[in-house]
């Protein structure tokens, strides 16, 4: 694995803030998925302030003025502290994949919780052991709190296929648009059974 630099890493954080900005900021994304003879559900959402922690570094300002420097480019090297070792490095290596792993085949399951300290209550990663970005419950969609470069399989058990994923703009009641269906998937065969769901979070 490369050991960037801070000067190595602010283009990849740059191009990376764009792309999350324009696939994943404000959104709420339901994760329709299999666990073992059950259609389940889980919803996650993207904020602004989210990104400063899915890069690793360090910097003096606060999440949301990271990101709103990053998107006006007026973030510089001297602005951020990349961390040599660990899981900064980790991050920033699989930090340009991110914005596009819920709009492809994913898979999805509760963390093994094996002595590694993290708040994640689960991870979503993609079928090619590059990435995994785990979860925090939250109240109207839960939080992504890390992301690694580790296999998805490795972290989380039992491991479940995603079948579907939906978007909305978080401020809105209804999914008004589908990212990904599993191939052989068609969304009236666990509409109903997501329905119910929903509405007993709603409840």
């Amino acid at each position: 694995m490369k050991n960037y630099n801070a000067n190595q890493a602010l283009p990849i954080i740059l191009k990376s803030a764009k792309e999350y900005d324009e696939k994943l900021k404000d959104k709420h994304f339901l994760i329709v998925y299999r666990k073992k003879d059950s259609i389940c559900t889980c919803c996650v959402g993207f904020r602004d302030m989210n990104y400063l922690h899915l890069t690793g570094v360090k910097t003096s300002l606060s999440a949301q003025q990271f990101y709103s420097a990053c998107l006006d480019g007026k973030m510089s090297a001297r602005d951020i502290c990349v961390d040599t070792k660990g899981r900064t490095q980790q991050k920033l290596a699989v930090l340009p994949y991110l914005s596009d792993l819920l709009y492809h085949n994913c898979m999805v399951g509760d963390f093994i919780n094996s002595g590694i300290v993290i708040s994640a209550d689960y991870f979503v990663g993609d079928t090619k052991a590059v990435l995994s970005i785990g979860f925090r419950y939250g109240k109207t969609a839960d939080i992504p709190v890390t992301l690694y470069n580790e296999s998805v399989k490795r972290l989380t058990n039992p491991t479940c296929k995603v079948l579907a994923i939906f978007a909305k703009q978080y401020q809105l009641k209804y999914y008004d648009e589908c990212t990904y269906l599993s191939k052989g998937c068609e969304i009236r065969s666990f509409s109903e059974e997501i329905t119910e769901q929903l509405d007993e979070k709603l409840l």
